[in-house]
């Protein structure tokens, strides 16, 4: 079943699947996934840690993640959130990602009949790519989970805010954004109570990289070790910076800042 199939976007839900603190310091971050419900099922943009990597996340996470001390939570897997709202894993029909890193893939494993969407050039990469670096980010659990299931998309032949993207849906939009991952993407939700938010991932790690502030040594220090491309990833910035800065522009957030969260969380009850 295709995402249109899914008709209107009735509500945008916030949850935090992955709570973690960097042992750089500072506040803990979140996982921010985003579900939105439609006339005739579910999708969710990202998926944070599952309830596998909760269980095994030795073998699931790898040491390098454990070294974000991860709160590993079993409460805070999207599958036991939405099972608290009275939907079941099946209701999940589809599920967006913004790159698939384990933090962001992992929770696909607990909806086995989603349809996993990502571009083509983040799938070759997660699953072709065999240097450390892919190996502590990409994870080979997970990736098997979604290997029979994962739609990859090369073209981005649509439009918004003046980025080129490619519609999923009608109110979903996928907008390339590499740096963090070479197939990284910012995926748009059109909120029908809020309008056009931007799911920018890991484009960026805190909410000053938008503002024109600086983020602060320890993320950008994170920022930079985690990224793919580091020219790319700080001329996406820039772009978001001026998307932001639009009196008519989106509401841009990333995936882990833990205020941005919190704000569209509450707003959103």
């Amino acid at each position: 079943m295709g995402m249109r199939a899914l008709g209107s976007l009735r509500r945008v839900r916030h949850l935090n699947c992955g709570t973690f603190r960097a042992r750089l310091g500072g506040p803990a971050l979140v996982s921010h996934v985003v579900v939105c419900e439609f006339e005739h099922g579910l999708a969710l943009i990202d998926s944070g840690l599952g309830t596998d990597d909760v269980a095994h996340a030795n073998s699931r996470l790898g040491v390098g993640f454990r070294l974000l001390l991860p709160t590993l939570d079993p409460a805070e897997a999207a599958v036991t959130q939405l099972d608290a709202m009275g939907f079941s894993a099946a209701d999940v029909a589809h599920i967006v990602l913004t790159h698939m890193d384990l933090d962001h893939l992992g929770g696909a494993a607990d909806f086995p009949s989603a349809t996993v969407h990502t571009s083509a050039v983040e799938q070759s990469s997660a699953t072709t790519r065999t240097d450390a670096a892919a190996k502590v980010r990409y994870r080979a659990p997970q990736l098997r989970a979604v290997k029979n299931r994962t739609s990859g998309y090369s073209d981005f032949p649509d439009e918004l805010f003046g980025f080129a993207g490619h519609m999923v849906h009608d109110s979903v939009c996928a907008i390339p954004m590499p740096g963090h991952t070479a197939g990284h993407c910012a995926i748009a939700i059109d909120d029908p109570q809020r309008g056009w938010l931007l799911h920018a991932g890991d484009a960026f790690h805190h909410r000053r990289a938008i503002t024109g502030q600086s983020s602060g040594r320890s993320i950008s220090m994170v920022e930079t070790a985690l990224a793919d491309d580091r020219r790319q990833l700080r001329e996406n910035q820039r772009r978001l910076a001026d998307l932001a800065a639009r009196t008519a522009g989106p509401q841009i957030f990333c995936a882990h800042d833990p205020v941005q969260f919190r704000a569209l969380a509450d707003s959103a009850r």
